[in-house]
């Protein structure tokens, strides 16, 4: 059983680790594409990756119907093109650290989100929160009490990923 929650956490740290460089491998790819060009190319890459899929997993006839499935991708495609795009556009005017945990906030806002839902948050969500905007505070401001335009676009991409 130990064993088990070693290699869970590994996992766990090896995916965070992942979803961190990635910030820096974004940056750097925008020394030679812009926003919008690099995330074409980012989801293109994705979009290729998947096809092979296709032939393995096909829908059972009948399985499912067009329309909702269009309306929920279209939504779902919708916020993700919002997110990456104001995340990517971010990225032009602020770090890669500050973008990453700039970012990391949409686990803040899921709660708040949930709340105009109706749903209910305990304590430990809003002193985890309390923390976070801390963290967000000392890592964002500047001395003369300002945010810059980078890390205003990048907590506007947190919205949509929340």
């Amino acid at each position: 059983m130990e064993t088990r929650n070693i290699r869970a956490d590994l996992i766990l740290l090896l995916v965070a680790a992942i979803w961190g460089f990635a910030f820096v491998a974004q940056r750097l790819g925008m020394d030679h594409l812009g926003p919008f060009g690099f995330n074409g190319s980012r989801f293109l890459l994705g979009a290729v990756s998947l096809l092979p899929l296709l032939l393995f997993f096909k829908p059972r006839p009948g399985s499912c119907t067009i329309a909702p499935m269009l309306r929920g991708s279209v939504a779902a495609g919708t916020f993700l093109f919002l997110g990456a795009s104001l995340q990517q556009a971010g990225l032009l005017y602020t770090s890669a650290g500050n973008a990453g945990f700039i970012t990391g906030l949409y686990i803040i806002i899921v709660p708040l989100i949930g709340l105009f839902l109706g749903q209910i948050t305990r304590l430990n969500t809003w002193l985890g929160g309390l923390l976070a905007v801390t963290g967000l505070y000392y890592l964002s401001v500047s001395d003369d009490f300002s945010i810059n335009t980078g890390d205003l676009l990048v907590l506007g991409s947190a919205l949509f990923w929340a």
